[in-house]
């Protein structure tokens, strides 16, 4: 006892010195000017001025955080010599004290010992010369103040030769007196129980009184060697529910963004693109809901990360953003090809599980149809080519007879360098061209001045009128038609436009000798006019120099169709045989339309030939020149790191997207999830398909579970046995916890007033169990949005005073000491102390696919108290598990 008394004295007054040594400095300024990083190479340059200015904001957010939270962990530490060091941890910053004692930040690399189990060696820089040093005693802090005092509440001791011991108070510990030390037996008696509560053997559970991601201030060894990783690895962590599995993802993004832990290699990479975004902006966690996003916000806060909107996202909202005021995919007011439908399925079920034939299959039609644009180009020019042209032909006769040997990008890089050639010859045919098709609509205009205006009305108002491509028009002649947008509906500007491009489509085509297609817009623009078309001679002299424009566009800045005509080409492939004979379609879409998963496979297409264009030489020698600011625009919205919590409710074709979103420089990318707990149709299914997002991705198990009490744990664990789970991602728990917990209850046979009222017993029977002062976090889980308000009215008369609040589609976590009522879909990722599941039987009927999913994941929310109802009787398939249930915790 008196051990632990000098123990928790030294450990106040060190706690006390940290925060006020950091208030000293965040008050004179001491130590935050730049000199001392001047010698970096990696603050040299453009951008130093910026990168130290950011380095010296981090500092002062580490040194406020100081003085909220002094330290996380005391450690003894033993080196080959056999001289024992005392160090403190901080969570972010390390600071020098007058004390002499040593503070490290826990992201430095004496920190790491932290990790390091009892009895165990590491090895850490020490005064700049590495040192093996053995852990033999750690102390964890969990500092608050309370009128000018410190204190930790409570505190876990560990030592190499003593059990392990919770400490409720250090400063009860440091005020209690030793019962040995009095002779009064029954005054020694008090003080023995008052010792007992004060220190206690194992780890005590913390109940869950606040929502929130359960702090984990210190890493465990596995976690730990994740965390440390190198900026440029990517990793998928997998393991079962509380293990810690999106703590560590954060705190590996704190550390990566704090430039002072990064490597010296690492914060040269890391910079590198700081003139687009600086590296501590540099970075996207997705996660799959909105209320999974509002839930980790406290937790970036305790590691000093600025968390906005813009970096923590919903793939579907990103997508959607991106798609249409980046990549131009979904329609606006300004143009775009595509209408998103979200309300129907056009591919087959099998398909949206398993995406990856579909996706190798449009990607080779899309390059092949790029090819044949450039051989049939080659003709066209012929055919429309002077004398004058020929030294230009036969260089692009040389291109294209090599176009099947090499690449599309290696044809691009050779078209390039005829690039000022070709666009003269282009531009005088497209100016005669425009000059004959302006002659025509002068004409026109003189016979009816109205005539134009009632031309684009006329278009309007016929239905899908541009939901077919012209095969036989170029992309030149579809960006004309996509102008139009801009112009005023029924506008006579708008008309001379859909005149325009429909007489040049029909002058191609006669003079080349093809039939005009009957359907689409420009057929509907040549039906409107009847006998006011052009006349033959015109019409071929139109054609001969628009072929000639249009022949050329399909070798000038032909590496931008590689990317920017991937939607057009889409449209192609969905009614293409290739797509027929595969069976990829369940049902024919609209061709103006598109539905999410179609507009991933879009998306991650673009994205990927981005990437290799922006991996050539030729490109990354002139990526400054405008012709290729359709790349730079991508690159854009490239990050240094991505991260994605809960990663197996997202396709392999969102997986794959977001990691064609990093940086080339890091390829950044770090997951979590646990394919037990998918509870999606569309989640990725085996690790061989995150292979296919990326070779590089490496998968690394991990199971201790903090969250839920034994008897819950092994609940979950045979859960999983009897759906058939994969075991090797059970849950296990660490060898001192001591949180025994209470079985699950179950009410069978009760619906209506009845469960409101079994519900609202049980929560008192909690409250009960948890003891005055406190309040735990309680769930109650539903099994559709339409039962959530429903179900929050019913409740709350029924508690005594509290509130049941809606967090209504999975956008609110409640407040306070709110019971919170969800739909079940929502509650992926949160963590309760009480979860109470209602109408499991008729979730087992409504949806008998995921019902078991649903059921793992909701169980595996509880730390202590589980509750499921029952309409009718247990599902048949959970009688093998009745026996964990007991009827109520009275």
């Amino acid at each position: 006892m008196d051990e632990l008394q000098s123990l928790a004295k030294e450990t106040l007054d060190t706690i006390k010195e940290i925060a006020q040594t950091a208030q000293a400095k965040l008050q004179s300024g001491s130590d935050r000017g730049t000199d001392s990083f001047a010698t970096s190479n990696a603050f040299t340059g453009a951008n130093a001025h910026q990168n130290l200015a950011n380095i010296q904001k981090n500092q002062d957010e580490g040194l406020r955080s100081l003085t909220r939270e002094p330290a996380i962990m005391r450690m003894v530490l033993e080196d080959d010599a056999g001289n024992l060091r005392v160090a403190y941890i901080s969570r972010t910053t390390g600071i020098v004290l007058g004390s002499g004692r040593q503070l490290a930040s826990y992201r430095s690399d004496i920190g790491k010992l932290a990790e390091i189990p009892l009895g165990e060696m590491a090895v850490a820089n020490s005064d700049g010369k590495p040192t093996r040093y053995y852990v033999i005693e750690k102390l964890s802090i969990k500092s608050q103040q309370l009128a000018k005092e410190w204190d930790s509440k409570p505190s876990v001791f560990r030592h190499l030769d003593a059990d392990t011991k919770t400490i409720s108070s250090l400063r009860d510990l440091l005020a209690s007196e030793s019962p040995a030390d009095i002779a009064d037996e029954f005054e020694r008696m008090l003080a023995g129980f008052e010792a007992s509560d004060i220190v206690q053997s194992g780890i005590k559970h913390q109940i869950r009184t606040a929502m929130g991601l359960r702090d984990q201030p210190i890493l465990d060894q596995f976690q730990g060697t994740i965390f440390r990783l190198p900026l440029d690895e990517q990793l998928i962590i997998l393991g079962p529910p509380g293990t810690g599995k999106t703590t560590t993802l954060i705190k590996r993004l704190g550390q990566k963004l704090d430039l002072l832990s990064l490597s010296d290699d690492e914060r040269s990479v890391a910079v590198q693109n700081d003139h687009i975004r600086p590296h501590q902006q540099s970075w996207l966690m997705f996660t799959p809901s909105e209320l999974l996003r509002h839930y980790l916000k406290e937790a970036f806060s305790l590691e000093n990360i600025s968390a906005s909107d813009e970096h923590v996202k919903t793939w579907t909202s990103f997508r959607n953003s991106f798609a249409r005021n980046t990549l131009g995919v979904l329609k606006t007011a300004n143009g775009g090809r595509f209408l998103l439908n979200t309300n129907s399925e056009v591919v087959h079920q099998e398909v949206i599980q398993d995406p990856r034939d579909w996706f190798e299959a449009f990607m080779q039609f899309h390059k092949d149809w790029l090819k044949l644009q450039l051989k049939t180009g080659l003709p066209q020019v012929e055919a429309a080519a002077g004398e004058q042209h020929g030294e230009l032909l036969q260089k692009l006769q040389v291109v294209v007879s090599r176009i099947e040997q090499d690449s599309l990008v290696a044809s691009y890089q050779a078209l390039r360098n005829l690039e000022s050639e070709l666009s003269s010859i282009q531009s005088e045919s497209k100016t005669r061209a425009d000059e004959l098709i302006r002659k025509e609509q002068r004409r026109l205009f003189n016979q009816n001045q109205s005539v134009f205006a009632e031309l684009a009305a006329h278009i309007e108002t016929i239905d899908n009128a541009t939901d077919e491509l012209d095969e036989d028009d170029d992309e030149d002649a579809s960006d004309e038609v996509d102008a139009t947008s801009s112009k005023a509906p029924g506008s006579a500007a708008r008309g001379t436009l859909f005149y325009a491009a429909a007489i040049r489509s029909l002058a191609r085509n006669v003079f080349q000798k093809r039939t005009a297609p009957k359907s689409g817009r420009n057929a509907a623009v040549l039906a409107f006019l009847g006998e006011r078309i052009p006349a033959t001679d015109a019409l071929k002299e139109i054609g001969r120099n628009a072929s000639m424009q249009s022949g050329l566009g399909r070798f000038i800045k032909s590496h931008s169709k590689y990317v920017s005509s991937v939607a057009s080409s889409y449209v192609r492939f969905r009614r293409s045989k290739d797509a027929k004979e595969q069976q990829f379609y369940s049902t024919k879409s609209k061709a103006n339309e598109i539905t999410p998963i179609e507009l991933d496979l879009v998306i991650l297409t673009m994205l990927k030939n981005a990437r290799e264009l922006l991996g050539q030489n030729f490109v990354k020698r002139n990526i400054e020149q405008t012709e290729f600011d359709y790349l730079q625009t991508i690159s854009s919205h490239f990050r240094n790191q991505i991260m994605v919590d809960e990663a197996t409710d997202f396709s392999i074709l969102e997986l794959a997207c977001m990691e064609s979103l990093t940086s080339p420089n890091t390829q950044s990318f770090f997951a979590c999830g646990d394919f037990n707990q998918r509870i999606t149709s569309t989640g990725i299914r085996h690790i061989e398909q995150l292979e296919w997002v990326s070779k590089r991705i490496k998968a690394h198990p991990i199971r201790v579970v903090y969250r839920q009490s034994r008897l819950l744990n092994r609940f979950a664990n045979d859960l999983l046995e009897l759906q058939k789970g994969d075991l090797s991602a059970a849950g296990q728990l660490p060898d001192d916890s001591i949180h025994e917990g209470v079985s699950p209850v179950l009410g069978e046979n009760i619906e209506g007033e009845a469960t409101v009222k079994w519900l609202a017993d049980r929560i008192n029977e909690v409250e009960r169990s948890v003891g005055a002062g406190l309040f735990p976090t309680i769930a109650v889980l539903v099994n559709s949005e339409g039962a959530v308000q429903p179900m929050a009215e019913q409740l709350t008369p029924y508690l005594t005073n509290l509130k049941a609040a809606a967090c209504s589609e999975g956008r609110s976590l409640g407040e306070g000491t709110d019971v919170r009522v969800f739909d079940i879909r929502h509650i992926k990722g949160l963590e309760f102390e009480a979860v109470f599941f209602v109408g499991i039987d008729q979730l087992a009927a409504e949806q008998p696919a995921l019902f078991d999913r649903y059921l793992y994941v909701g169980a595996t929310r509880a730390a202590t108290y589980l509750g499921i109802t029952c309409i009718g009787g247990l599902p048949a398939s959970l009688e093998p598990v009745r026996n964990h249930f007991v009827g109520n915790w009275k």
